[in-house]
């Protein structure tokens, strides 16, 4: 599992609906959260966590949910699946995928893309 420390600066609530924003280095990370069942508030820093097989890579940038510019530092290959490893500020991110759809180079630059509602929240208590 991945976790990235982050800052929440945002919470918009609508019915059972709600989502935060969150800051890292200048990133705004979404997370949808139906029906909240955590005691959070702007300020609060909290562990994000993302799973490596619901993140995806791209050398382009595109409009998504969530985006964020990170460094490959490792690939590691198997038979069918290839785990990527990225760096993203002082954290190491993996990503799964299939190794017949990796076209990157170690070192270089690539974004992440994920879903604001594949990622899991759990506040820090400083």
């Amino acid at each position: 599992m991945n976790t990235i420390t982050a800052v929440l600066k945002n919470i918009k609530s609508v019915d059972n609906i709600n989502l935060l924003e969150f800051e890292k280095s200048g990133n705004i990370i979404k997370v949808l959260i139906l029906q909240m069942n955590i005691n959070i508030k702007k300020g609060d820093k909290a562990l994000l966590y993302i799973k490596p097989t619901k993140l995806f890579l791209n050398s382009q940038e595109c409009e998504y949910e969530n985006r964020l510019k990170v460094r490959i530092e490792e690939i590691q290959t198997g038979e069918i699946l290839a785990n990527v490893v990225c760096g993203f500020e002082n954290h190491k991110i993996e990503v799964l995928m299939l190794k017949e759809n990796i076209n990157f180079a170690k070192n270089a630059y690539s974004y992440l893309y994920f879903k604001s509602s594949d990622v899991s929240v759990e506040v820090l208590n400083d």
